[in-house]
């Protein structure tokens, strides 16, 4: 996937490494596609950060709150100085808006399906 695929005229963001992106349990206004760096995808727990995955340029994330207007599951942090494009929720819904009902469907499957084995990871 690519920015483009989203379309042109996106904002960007710069995040030095280790940079906080957004927390678990933030409102979410947008989801992002990386441009370049790298992006780690954290579940907090008590005891520990749990590290569930790290993903690179042209990959998206955010995504998942932005799908049904939940919260943010994970925290996203820079694993490297990182740019992003920002994908604002109104983009993204009008994207959202345009599936048919099936593939609507199918969409909230995966979002809980995912939410279901970060949980279990974290555990």
């Amino acid at each position: 996937m690519s920015v483009s695929t989203f379309e042109d005229g996106l904002n960007c963001l710069n995040y030095k490494k280790g940079q906080v992106i957004f927390e678990e349990g933030d409102a979410a206004n947008s989801a992002f596609m990386i441009l370049s760096g790298s992006v780690m995808i954290v579940k907090r727990t008590a005891a520990e950060d749990v590290l569930l995955t790290t993903l690179k340029a042209n990959q998206a994330f955010g995504e998942l709150a932005l799908i049904d207007g939940t919260k943010r599951s994970a925290t996203a942090i820079a694993a490297l100085d990182t740019k992003l494009a920002v994908v604002p929720a109104a983009k993204f819904q009008a994207k959202m808006d345009a599936l048919d009902p099936f593939m609507r469907a199918w969409v909230q499957f995966l979002k809980h399906r995912i939410l279901d084995l970060s949980s279990r990871v974290a555990e």
